[in-house]
């Protein structure tokens, strides 16, 4: 992998992490096309790590105030969503990482993603919970899983996380900071568990890891930006049209 692949896989995986068509779906795709040898999960889980940083920039204030006054029940809350990505990644990584190499899952996953856009649109469905704290422990738990899901490449984690969070009647912006919430330690831990790998892997690639690491960073803080304003719209399900549209082509 050159830097200019690196710097297109950054910007990629900026734009894709947070708006609900997959990043790892993309980046997959672009790394098979590439004939990249062994598409790297490793530099996939770096790219993680840089978007990361962009949902703690934006969501640092929440964050603080869950820490500063110590909500615990936002705390479970985040806990339990997290438990069935943390089981399933641990016990299963091996078969996740086998599908960053097919095409014709990530061509399906992605309708599946679809699938979950469309349903927010066509589901009428009145918001029950107006604050994060009102989620329950199940409801936390069944967008933990939808999560779980999300762990394989062509389903989008932001699409699933917060369709689901709008299924079960949070309001627009509460499934949406909830998911990103979410995302912070099942990143994180993607990211410990590269750790080695990166060592072993990155002897010659620390210039384009960090290069990628940054450029999804800044590209992650924009896409963020653009989903909170396009959720509020109610217009989530635009991206279903794409998702089909690629999904298509690559299974053809």
């Amino acid at each position: 992998m050159n830097t200019s692949q690196a710097i297109i896989l950054s910007v990629v995986q900026g734009i894709t992490e947070f708006l609900p068509i997959s990043s790892s779906g993309h980046l997959a795709v672009l790394q098979i096309f590439w004939q990249i040898p062994d598409p790297s999960v490793v530099f996939s889980a770096l790219l993680h790590f840089g978007t990361l940083g962009a949902i703690l920039i934006v969501f640092y204030q929440e964050i603080i105030k869950i820490l500063q006054k110590r909500n615990w029940k936002l705390i479970k809350l985040i806990i339990i969503g997290t438990i069935p990505a943390a089981i399933f990644g641990f016990f299963f990584q091996s078969i996740i990482e086998a599908q960053f190499s097919s095409l014709k899952f990530i061509g399906f996953s992605f309708l599946i993603t679809a699938l979950f856009l469309i349903l927010t649109k066509f589901l009428k469905i009145i918001p029950k919970y107006l604050n994060i704290e009102d989620l329950t422990y199940f409801d936390a738990l069944i967008i933990g899983i939808a999560q779980t899901v999300a762990l394989f490449p062509g389903i989008s984690r932001s699409g699933l996380t917060i369709s689901t969070g709008l299924l079960r009647k949070l309001k627009p912006e509460i499934a949406y900071k909830f998911s990103f919430l979410l995302a912070v330690p099942v990143i994180l831990g993607a990211f410990v568990l590269q750790i080695p790998n990166l060592i072993q892997q990155g002897q010659n690639n620390y210039l384009i890891y960090v290069i990628g690491a940054l450029v999804s960073l800044l590209t992650g803080i924009i896409s963020l930006k653009i989903l909170e304003r396009i959720l509020k719209k109610g217009k989530l399900y635009w991206f279903s049209l794409y998702l089909v549209i690629l999904s298509m082509i690559i299974l053809i």
